[in-house]
């Protein structure tokens, strides 16, 4: 049977984990620095405004539209064409203020009117409209979600594993999700509902090759209870480095083509999925898994603390001499 990479190989990788553990810990910490400031671009999803779903003149395109509306006297905005071509319909987003969020229809109405020829050849098909309250309430639902699925991933993963695997899944969980969120700020690309769906899609693919390991990490210190721990991971990692490869190469043939061809909208979908798959992969090896034997050298040392009271090894006494 093909293999992509030999069964036979055992490379150290629990040896070579501190400068990953390091850098990752490091890029983390960053990733909370710029998430405070200058933080994250939200859109009206989370900040209040306007989408205007319009339908416009077959020769018409994007820049044209922007164009239009900016000239119109409608500031900043952000128009993704939606559909096919041939439909010529565009989302158009307006951040406002609530007291003009009424208003923004009649004025995207109103632009389109005196930039159009045939009042025909355009319609306003839907408006909706987001308040600052209700989108400040959305942005604290947004980042509770996020929290609270790798929360119930940890749990899932002590009672599916052991207590002493959780930890290592939540660490490179929040380091995955926490990378992708500092590298979307420099971007400054827009946050909004999408990308916080592409967000929890990373939190459920970070922990999926984890899991992987650690049932076959279980399964040798079952099989073979001479082995001491490092082993047992070294040797689960290596065997599973050929589904990891094929796993990723999969899914980014997937991501890629999406954001090539998917068109503006799956692209805020597919963008953050890339940066947070490929941070992924090393922080799962790389991290994930040296938790498991920081936890067991744990446990031991408070085992032996719990024996003999003190956690140092206790010396006999002599025995007193007998006075005659």
């Amino acid at each position: 049977m093909f293999q992509l990479i030999p069964t036979t190989i055992n490379f150290d990788f629990l040896g070579k984990s501190k400068p990953f553990v390091w850098l990752s810990t490091v890029l983390a910490v960053g990733s909370m620095i710029l998430l405070v400031k200058p933080g994250l671009n939200y859109g009206i999803d989370f900040t209040g405004g306007a989408e205007v779903h319009l339908r416009v003149p077959t020769d018409w395109d994007t820049a044209r539209v922007r164009k239009e509306l900016t000239d119109g006297g409608i500031k900043d905005p952000d128009v993704v064409q939606i559909g096919e071509a041939k439909d010529s319909e565009f989302l158009i987003k307006v951040q406002a203020s609530e007291k003009e969020l009424n208003q923004v229809s009649a004025q995207v109405s109103e632009v389109m009117a005196k930039r159009v020829a045939d009042p025909k050849s355009y319609e306003v098909m839907r408006v909706d409209v987001v308040g600052p309250e209700a989108g400040a309430n959305l942005r604290t639902s947004a980042f509770l979600s996020i929290f609270y699925a790798m929360i119930l991933i940890s749990v899932y993963i002590m009672f599916r594993f052991d207590v002493r695997y959780a930890p290592g899944v939540l660490r490179a969980l929040a380091i995955d999700v926490l990378i992708t969120a500092g590298i979307w700020v420099v971007l400054q690309r827009e946050f909004n509902l999408t990308v916080l769906a592409s967000f929890l899609t990373i939190a459920g693919y970070s922990c999926n090759d984890t899991i992987v390991i650690y049932d076959r990490i279980r399964d040798y210190s079952r099989l073979h209870p001479d082995w001491d721990l490092e082993k047992a991971i070294n040797r689960s990692i290596n065997l599973n480095l050929g589904r990891t490869v094929l796993t990723v190469l999969c899914t980014l043939f997937v991501v890629v083509s999406m954001y090539l061809w998917g068109g503006p909208v799956l692209r805020d979908f597919s963008q953050p999925m890339l940066i947070g798959f490929l941070v992924s992969v090393p922080s799962t090896i790389f991290v994930a898994n040296p938790m498991i034997l920081y936890m067991e050298k744990r446990r031991i040392k408070a085992k032996a603390y719990a024996n003999n009271g003190s956690g140092k090894k206790r010396v006999a006494r002599p025995e007193p001499k007998a006075h005659a």
